[in-house]
């Protein structure tokens, strides 16, 4: 969408650091098992030849799964949609549904306000959390996933309802939490843009997802502290917390230098967690660093390409016994 030019434009001049690899045949390996990551899927946009793509990344996994690699489940790190119509909510769930192991969604700015830019029409407000509410419930509902909201809460920045699509999922002990940083305010109309802005927003209020994130890794927090090895929590988000390249402006297109700060403070609150990183998308490229800079050096931030310009997907592989994550491996199903 013309929202995303300047970063298109930006990763086409970074498109030297952007390699990635076909999927080979993966032999299984004793002790460990693996996750896939999907983003930036974007059903609806025809330019990007997205329902293809889509298929073909999902071909990829089920091959690998089918020769033995052993995949657990698939994280979908947001913009499953390019505009959040039902129908694209249908296709993009229907390739979805073809996956041989769970798949986790995670939503995206592109999923929360339903709108058709050939005919100019779109929803009063960002009200497509409660169809990604409603397409996923099969999943959101299911016995492994933790600390679901079961409905809207009232959203005093945007004055909505807004369900803010939060939750974690734990393997060993890993911490696996699924984060709703989404804008609910409208694109800048002046210049022509629909749907919700790109930008993160931290939601600190009742119901809101920087509140909900508190409150889980107190939780956790309390439970890591009663065991001789410490939980892992591993964050998964559309939104980097930091911008790359970092000339691509965080207060318009991810987080704010503030709210990062807000989010960096209320980790460093959490003393007996272990904070990997997290798995992100939105920029539509490969990249690997840290979240944080100095200031949390350990701090990962990987970002996976999207999946509409490569039919893209992240393979990573971790330690069965203590969950430690091994190695991350950049894929593409190989199809287009």
């Amino acid at each position: 969408s013309p929202q995303h030019l300047c970063i298109l434009l930006l990763c086409a001049v970074v498109g030297a650091w952007c390699t990635h690899s076909l999927s080979p045949s993966l032999p299984s390996s004793s002790g460990v098992y693996n996750f896939a990551i999907l983003s930036d899927i974007h059903i609806g946009d025809g330019s990007a030849n997205a329902t293809l793509k889509a298929k073909a990344a999902v071909k990829g996994i089920n091959a690998l799964v089918t020769n033995g690699t052993n995949i657990k489940m698939v994280f979908i790190t947001g913009d499953l949609t390019n505009s959040a119509l039902e129908a694209q909510w249908e296709i993009v769930t229907s390739i979805l549904n073809e996956l041989k192991v769970p798949y986790y969604p995670i939503i995206g700015n592109h999923d929360m306000w339903s709108y058709n830019e050939t005919s100019h029409w779109e929803t009063e407000a960002a009200y497509s959390d409660q169809l990604f509410a409603s397409y996923y419930s099969h999943i959101l509902n299911g016995p492994e996933i933790q600390a679901y909201p079961p409905s809207t809460v009232y959203n005093p920045q945007q004055k909505i309802q807004s369900w803010f699509q939060n939750y974690y999922i734990r393997m060993g002990n890993n911490v696996y939490v699924c984060l709703d940083w989404n804008s609910r305010e409208h694109a800048v109309s002046q210049l022509g843009y629909m749907g919700a802005m790109p930008t993160a927003e931290l939601h600190d209020f009742e119901g809101g997802t920087f509140q909900w994130l508190h409150t889980q890794l107190t939780y956790l927090d309390a439970l890591s502290a009663k065991q001789s090895t410490p939980l892992r929590i591993i964050m998964f988000q559309h939104h980097p917390f930091r911008t790359t390249p970092e000339i691509i402006p965080g207060f318009i297109y991810a987080f704010s230098e503030e709210k990062r700060l807000k989010i960096l403070s209320e980790l460093a609150q959490h003393t007996h967690l272990d904070f990997w990183g997290s798995f992100v998308g939105h920029f539509h490229m490969w990249w690997n660093g840290t979240a944080f800079g100095d200031l949390r050096p350990s701090f990962i931030q990987w970002e996976t390409d999207a999946c509409k310009n490569d039919d893209a997907f992240t393979l990573v592989t971790v330690d069965d016994t203590t969950g430690a994550i091994k190695n991350m491996q950049k894929m593409t199903g190989g199809g287009i």
